[in-house]
């Protein structure tokens, strides 16, 4: 008697927000989500998250570290929605306020592997000078009202930013069953295909 078949593929995801280069940053802490489509449902683990606060180490490099764990599952029967991880890194100004320090934004990968990504850095810009002058006053910069706003495709094109940074991002992906669905995630590279009769 044969095993069914899978009514979903699935997508397990591990791995850390390792850390981040920001300029004119002291200390600084992460907010993270990943955003999938409709389709794709958790399986298992934390889609958001918020790692500890971390200062800039005092070697070389100057790097706020924070080797925060990423541990997650997703089945889907669609790739349409592929998951992404939006990062949104907080600092701490003058007055001891959090302030945005910068977004960052990217798909998982959709190849089983190892991967080290770096997550360019980018914050809005207020839309007029006299916008720029009330923020600086107050002490807010601007920042997006949706934290998941850098994943979004629709309105992006209108917004202006200034790049501020990155962050260094370890994933180590395994997908199980994509072929099922009539998706190649190169895994199979080099190998015979096999047939599967219904």
């Amino acid at each position: 008697m044969s095993e069914p078949l899978p009514n979903s593929f699935t997508i397990l995801a591990t791995g850390s927000i390792e850390s981040a280069e920001i300029p004119d940053c002291d200390n600084a802490y992460a907010k993270f989500q990943l955003v999938a489509g409709e389709d794709w449902t958790l399986a298992s683990g934390l889609e958001e998250g918020i790692t500890q606060a971390a200062r800039v180490s005092s070697g070389p490099d100057q790097l706020l570290v924070w080797n925060f764990p990423l541990d997650i599952i997703y089945r889907a029967t669609n790739a349409f929605g592929w998951p992404q991880l939006v990062v949104s890194v907080y600092g701490l100004d003058t007055f001891g306020r959090d302030v945005i320090k910068g977004y960052g934004c990217v798909h998982l990968p959709t190849c089983a592997g190892r991967y080290q990504l770096k997550l360019r850095l980018f914050k809005p810009r207020s839309a007029s000078m006299l916008q720029t002058f009330a923020s600086w006053m107050s002490g807010m910069p601007a920042e997006f009202s949706d934290p998941r706003f850098p994943s979004y495709g629709e309105g992006r094109e209108v917004t202006r930013v200034t790049s501020a940074g990155h962050v260094n991002v370890n994933i180590n992906l395994l997908a199980k069953d994509m072929e099922l669905f009539g998706y190649a995630d190169g895994s199979s590279a080099g190998r015979k295909s096999t047939v599967v009769q219904l």
